[in-house]
């Protein structure tokens, strides 16, 4: 015979869990039994949840959305967590795959010994004079940050955009759907709508991401295997192939239109995305450069 008041929260138990708190309702914890139950629980209930979300986002593009406003949502991850554990992945093996790439063999500048007369001005260093931009203080700034970037070979630079390019995703996905909003007039959708619809087409993408840059990295460190290098080349040309198909999938059966005007849609979709994710990147630049 089991407790019938909640050990946590003094709450009346009609169940094996609590109505208030969600607590699993035992005689005691105090027993090796109670562990493996908290762990099968746990990899079954988390784990085994988040893996079958992974399995729907890439099998079944669309159908995560289609659940999550169906108010069937207890069986996955929640659009937000899920993108944010995809993309840290993404991020963190795009700064590794950076990291591995072969360093250049050139030689160090020689060092100039110090003098007490005034040292000669770095004729690169000069180049920076010539940036001419308006309002005046943005001119110093970026005449400064020129200088900057000359100095450290542009490596401060190149850790800013690391940290930044993450953080303004956030803002790149909201931007896309609003692209949504009049492309999906009739019958009508809300913005938040979009918004998830995007979260998961976008995890989707770098999952896949994720997977061609595993394999180039395999190539690259595993060159005995001579058949991974062609391996490599056709998962790029599929993994681009997937991205259309995904998007493509995806809008069909969330907004259940025709092919015919989907793939109209779709076209101004890759459109919308191209322009701003130079936006995105030459803003991330402009910051990064400002910023280091």
């Amino acid at each position: 015979m089991g407790p019938s008041i909640c050990g946590n929260c003094a709450a009346p138990l009609t169940g094996p869990y609590c109505a208030q708190c969600g607590q699993y309702a035992r005689e005691s914890a105090r027993s090796l039994s109670a562990v493996l139950h908290d762990g099968w629980h746990l990899f079954i209930h988390v784990d085994g949840r988040f893996w079958y979300t992974l399995w729907t986002l890439l099998a079944k593009p669309g159908q995560l959305t289609l659940d999550y406003f169906a108010d069937r949502r207890a069986r996955y991850v929640s659009p937000v967590r899920l993108y944010f554990v995809i993309s840290i992945a993404f991020f963190a093996l795009t700064a590794t795959n950076s990291n591995l790439m072969p360093k250049s063999t050139a030689p160090a500048p020689a060092v100039v010994p110090a003098s007490n007369t005034a040292a000669t001005p770095n004729p690169d260093a000069s180049e920076c004079d010539n940036i001419e931009m308006r309002p005046p203080w943005l001119q110093a700034r970026l005449r400064a940050a020129c200088r900057r970037q000359i100095a450290d070979n542009g490596k401060s630079a190149a850790r800013a955009f690391g940290s930044y390019i993450p953080k303004m995703m956030f803002l790149f996905l909201p931007l896309m759907a609003l692209t949504m909003l009049p492309l999906y007039r009739s019958p009508r959708h809300y913005y938040v709508e979009h918004v998830v619809f995007f979260l998961h087409i976008q995890a989707a993408l770098f999952l896949v991401m994720i997977g061609d840059t595993l394999l180039s990295l395999a190539a690259r460190w595993l060159p005995r295997l001579g058949g991974l290098a062609s391996i490599g080349d056709f998962a790029a040309a599929a993994a681009a192939g997937y991205a259309i198909w995904c998007t493509y999938r995806a809008m069909r059966r969330y907004y259940g239109e025709r092919r015919a005007p989907t793939l109209v849609k779709l076209a101004i979709l890759g459109i919308a995305y191209q322009v701003f994710l130079v936006l995105m990147v030459a803003g991330t630049l402009l910051l990064s450069a400002l910023t280091a």
